[in-house]
C-alpha cells in the first residue's frame, strides 16, 4: 500500500482508544488493494435503480467480520 494513501496520520498515544479504531486501516487496505475492482468486474450489477452495488454489501460484511 502506498505510504500516502491514508488521509490521516498514525501516531502513538497513551490515551485509551476503542477496540474498533483499527478498522480505518482495514478500510484503507481494502480500498487500495484492488479487491473492489475485482468485485465490480465479476459480480452482477443491481437489478433496480435503487439497488446497491455488490462492493457495498461485501465491504460492510468484511468490516463486521474483522471488527
Amino acid at each position: 500500500m502506498p505510504q500516502n494513501s491514508l488521509n490521516f496520520k498514525i501516531l502513538k498515544t497513551n490515551e485509551p482508544i476503542t477496540p474498533r479504531s483499527g478498522l480505518a486501516l482495514v478500510d484503507a487496505f481494502l480500498k487500495n488493494s484492488g479487491i473492489k475492482t475485482l468485485i465490480d468486474q465479476h459480480m452482477p450489477l443491481p437489478g433496480s435503480n435503487r439497488g446497491y452495488i455488490s462492493w457495498q454489501y461485501i465491504q460492510l460484511i468484511l468490516l463486521m467480520l474483522i471488527g
